[in-house]
């Protein structure tokens, strides 16, 4: 596994305490937001959010890696403003093997003794920007970080219930408020279900929904697992309707079976 980690001298090297929202008596409500990607909770609630990028499709449109990186920056969003840990991934092919764009807590504004975000937040924010641009191509500000996802997209593959299931398995070590991001283009052709190729094939969304379920695991505790992009295809090439709203439900009723608090899939970026 390859690490990056993006850090900076206000964060420190010592992990931060992070309060759960309220304490015990007072859950936060956490929801996926309103645009592909955002999570949508109270301004003071930190929340531990996981996004895994799959850049199998991305990293050959420029276009479409634009949208994806957009998409996994919302998903990062409250995080970064209200604090918590952050963990951000692109992967392709086997999901075990990832590039780590960013692994680390988020102070709250209560820790940071403040009552508004400074300078943190948007050095934050544009660090983020400026690796996943790299990283998908989007520019070659750092053309050896580009090579390596490159290298773990050869094959075309994408194993998205890996990548969603390692992302579940990390979540559910931290306390407070949780929040699952797949950010993933509407390939789905080589993960461990080869979804598309059983689609094809004429295999039942209700099967191929409950052994996808299996594979994903538990997320109970997980307050929201959400996928978007499912139906968006590299240069722009045009998805069946039928196709993407069979994928649609197939994402959804695997998140249900895994326990979630709240799920949502959305074929925007």
């Amino acid at each position: 596994m390859t690490i990056r980690r993006i850090r900076f001298a206000v964060l420190g090297v010592v992990a931060l305490a992070l309060a759960a929202c309220g304490g015990s008596d007072s859950p936060c409500a956490v929801t996926a937001g309103a645009t592909p990607g955002s999570v949508q909770a109270p301004g003071d609630c930190p929340v531990s959010s996981v996004i895994a990028v799959d850049a199998t499709g991305a990293i050959h449109d420029r276009a479409l890696a634009q949208d994806v990186s957009s998409a996994a920056l919302r998903a990062a969003e409250h995080t970064i403003t209200a604090g918590g840990h952050l963990r951000m991934v692109v992967f392709a092919g086997d999901a075990n093997s990832v590039e780590v764009i960013y692994d680390d807590d988020v102070p709250t504004l209560e820790q940071l003794g403040e009552t508004r975000r400074g300078a943190l937040e948007q050095d934050l924010r544009g660090a983020l920007a400026e690796t996943l641009d790299s990283a998908l191509g989007v520019d070659q500000d750092d053309e050896a970080l580009t090579a390596r996802v490159r290298a773990l997209a050869r094959g075309g593959s994408s194993d998205i219930a890996r990548a969603v299931r390692n992302a579940l398995r990390m979540l559910k070590q931290r306390s407070g408020a949780q929040a699952m991001t797949l950010v993933s283009d509407g390939v789905q052709a080589s993960d461990q279900l080869m979804l598309a190729r059983r689609l094809e094939a004429g295999d039942a969304p209700e099967t191929l929904a409950a052994q996808l379920g299996d594979l994903l695991g538990s997320a109970d505790g997980v307050d929201v697992l959400q996928a978007v992009g499912l139906g968006r295809l590299p240069d722009r090439v045009n998805q069946s309707a039928r196709r993407t709203d069979d994928l649609v439900q197939i994402w959804m009723t695997a998140c249900e079976r895994t326990g979630a608090t709240n799920c949502a899939t959305t074929t925007e970026l």
